[in-house]
């Protein structure tokens, strides 16, 4: 697995780096490390959306964890970092055993942003497979809780875990069939 800290590079250095840090396309095991601000989702969001690319892999599932990772390494931000900490996300790509695209990705926090009781919540959320959710966004008389629902009904697995780092460390894994690569939409 190699390491990259984006925490103090530019967007275009960031990416760069992690763009190239890409030796082999069906075995990608990489901890992005970066300091707790929104201009570095980006970063991320955009590396994620580079390895769908590689494997041609588009509509819909591209966009889907795309957006499932900007909403996982916001949140780290918004509600479980404060300005300034070091979060981690890492992200393990490839081809499986049996021949399909995977992808893995775990986001670990600090804790040091978030309500200490909003931790309990999170298995219960994840356990619970209730459909109540209102037109107001409650999910489980939380707000908010409905990403999860939703990344869940999404990816293969989503988990929970205490981060080393101090906080919460969250996990998704998805295994896509992969099929005849196509041509990229946005090139016709």
């Amino acid at each position: 697995m190699f390491s990259c800290d984006i925490s103090h590079l530019s967007y275009e250095e960031a990416v760069k780096s992690l763009y190239d840090s890409i030796t082999d396309p069906n075995n990608i095991s990489c901890q992005i490390i970066f300091v707790a601000e929104h201009s570095r989702s980006k970063i991320i969001r955009d590396f994620v959306g580079h390895i769908f690319d590689i494997h041609y892999i588009y509509h819909p599932w591209r966009g889907r964890l795309v957006l499932i990772t900007d909403e996982l390494v916001n949140n780290a931000i918004e509600h479980g970092s404060n300005p300034g900490d070091i979060d981690s996300c890492i992200v393990e790509s490839g081809i499986n055993a049996i021949g399909e695209f995977f992808i893995n990705l775990e986001v670990h926090d600090t804790g040091r942003g978030i309500d200490a009781d909003d931790t309990k919540h999170l298995d219960a959320i994840r356990d619970s497979r209730l459909q109540d959710t209102t037109d107001n966004g409650v999910y489980m008389e939380k707000r908010g809780r409905g990403l999860f629902h939703i990344t869940e009904k999404l990816v293969d697995r989503l988990t929970f875990s205490t981060s080393p780092r101090g906080g919460l460390a969250v996990k998704i894994e998805k295994s896509i069939p992969r099929s005849i690569p196509v041509t990229d939409p946005a090139s016709k």
